[in-house]
């Protein structure tokens, strides 16, 4: 069971995600998530004492999600393309709820080693699911142009455009 002090973090961290898929990390302050968490920026600070812990948090719990997810959605595929399965569903699911996976990359973009080594080692797995490389590639590039169409907002696709990408991506993974 979770302290009390765990859950307010969560809490906190939380109300920081929903906050930065509605505005751009470089309004984030603490006395602004504070505030929208509903707690006194002192509270904020007891458990981040800076703007980067929270960030870094933040990302974090980011991963950790977006991870948990793919585990979760790769328990009910099965065969040939099952892994390469689950990264599409995780990532339609994503996108669908404001693209957390883009909050964590903006705030990691100066160290690219940790979203790096957990992107490699999905990677790694999908090339071991029993596609063809250029599948693999072919979806991952795929996934990767809709996140970056929508953190830069250069000509986005619609919702419906969307759903067909991700319906032709998972056809790629089945083998008739």
């Amino acid at each position: 069971m979770s302290s009390k002090a765990d859950l307010k973090r969560s809490h906190i961290i939380q109300t920081a995600i929903q906050y930065l898929k509605d505005n751009d990390l470089s309004t984030v302050t603490l006395e602004r998530i504070a505030e929208r968490a509903n707690i006194s920026k002192g509270g904020l600070l007891y458990h981040f004492n800076t703007k980067d812990a929270l960030q870094t948090a933040i990302a974090e719990t980011i991963l950790n999600e977006v991870i948990q997810s793919f585990e979760h959605l790769a328990s009910f595929e099965q065969g040939t393309g099952r892994l390469s399965r689950a990264f599409i569903l995780t990532s339609q699911k994503d996108l669908a709820n404001g693209a957390s996976l883009n909050i964590a990359i903006q705030i990691l973009q100066n160290d690219h080693s940790s979203i790096s080594t957990v992107y490699e080692c999905l990677l790694e797995e999908l090339f071991q699911d029993g596609l063809e490389a250029s599948v693999v590639h072919l979806i991952r590039l795929t996934i990767d142009g809709l996140y970056y169409s929508k953190l830069l907002n250069i000509a986005p696709i619609s919702a419906k455009a969307t759903n067909g990408v991700f319906e032709q991506l998972m056809h790629m993974t089945r083998k008739d």
